[in-house]
C-alpha cells in the first residue's frame, strides 16, 4: 500500500507525492522525528470493525507514538435503509447455506424438487434428511427476517444479523462444589458493536435457570448453586432483552481451572 500521512493542521491525509508537492517534503528523505516535528503522521490504516451495511462510517485519526492510527466510528443507517440491507444480507447467508447444502448433498437440484413433490411416504429416508435441513435453513430465515421487520432501531437489527463473538471462561464442578454448580464464569473476550456484555444472560435449559450478569460475581456469572440436572449440561448465552440465543455450548467439568469457550 502506497504510504499516507497524516497532517494535524488539516487533519486530512496526503500522500508521497502530495507530500512533495504541497508542501515541498520529500518523505523518502526526511527523518520521521522532522515529519513530526511539522505536524505529519505516517497513517497506519485499519477497516471498520462493523457491518457498513447498517452503520456509515466515519474515519479519524489518533496520534500513537510517531504514527496516525486510523479508526472508525459507527453511525447508524435510517431504520428503513438498514432493515432492507439486513434482510438482503439474511437471504444471501441462507442461499448460501442452501446452494452449500446441494453441493454437500452431490445431489442434483432437479432430483431434489423431484423428492420435494413426491409425499413423504413415498419418499426414500435420504431426500427426507436433506430436505428436513433445508427446511431448517428455510425456517431459519423466515425466523430472522420477522425479528429485522419488527426491530425498532439499527442495534437491534445488528444483534440479529451480526451477533456478539468472544469467549467465555467457565466450567462446572470447582470450588469443591460439584459437578452440577456452575463455576465463576466471565468473559476473557466479548466483540460487539451494538451489545455490551451486561445485556447478555445464561439460561440453562436442563433446568429452565437464568443466571443474570453481575447479580452475584461482578462482570460475571454464577449459579450460586446447583443449576445443572445429572446429564444435561447445556447453556446458552442469551440476549436479555429479546431472549435471542447467540451461542450454546455444553459446559464443561472444569474442578481446577475453567476452560475457555469460545462463541
Amino acid at each position: 500500500m502506497v504510504p499516507y500521512y497524516y497532517s494535524i493542521a488539516t487533519e486530512q491525509i496526503y500522500s508521497n507525492f502530495q507530500m512533495q508537492a504541497l508542501f515541498g517534503i520529500n518523505v523518502t528523505t526526511v527523518d520521521i522525528t522532522i515529519l513530526n516535528q511539522d505536524g505529519f503522521y505516517p497513517v497506519v490504516f485499519s477497516n471498520p470493525n462493523f457491518d457498513t451495511a447498517l452503520y456509515s462510517p466515519t474515519v479519524s485519526y489518533t496520534i500513537v507514538g510517531t504514527e496516525a492510527i486510523q479508526t472508525w466510528t459507527p453511525t447508524p443507517l435510517p431504520l428503513p435503509t438498514a432493515k432492507d440491507n439486513a434482510s438482503a444480507e439474511a437471504k444471501n447467508t441462507s442461499n448460501t447455506q442452501a446452494a452449500d447444502l446441494i453441493t454437500a448433498s452431490g445431489v442434483n437440484v432437479d432430483i431434489w424438487t423431484g423428492a420435494a413433490s413426491q409425499l413423504a411416504v413415498d419418499r426414500p429416508p435420504l431426500y427426507t434428511t436433506l430436505l428436513d435441513e433445508m427446511t431448517v435453513i428455510g425456517d431459519s430465515l423466515a425466523a430472522t427476517l420477522d425479528a429485522i421487520d419488527a426491530a425498532t432501531t439499527v442495534d437491534e437489527i445488528n444483534n440479529i444479523i451480526n451477533p456478539p463473538t468472544g469467549i467465555l471462561s467457565t466450567g462446572r464442578g470447582g470450588d469443591g462444589d460439584g459437578p452440577l454448580d456452575l463455576n465463576n464464569s466471565f468473559y476473557t473476550e466479548f466483540n460487539s458493536v451494538s451489545l455490551t456484555e451486561a445485556e447478555t444472560e445464561l439460561y440453562v435449559p436442563g433446568t429452565s435457570t437464568v443466571i443474570t450478569y453481575g447479580a452475584v460475581v461482578p462482570n460475571g456469572f454464577t449459579s450460586n448453586g446447583n443449576c445443572f440436572t445429572t446429564g444435561d449440561y447445556r447453556v446458552q448465552i442469551r440476549e436479555v432483552a429479546t431472549g435471542m440465543v447467540i451461542s450454546e455450548f455444553v459446559c464443561p467439568l472444569a474442578v481446577e481451572h475453567n476452560e475457555d469457550v469460545p462463541f
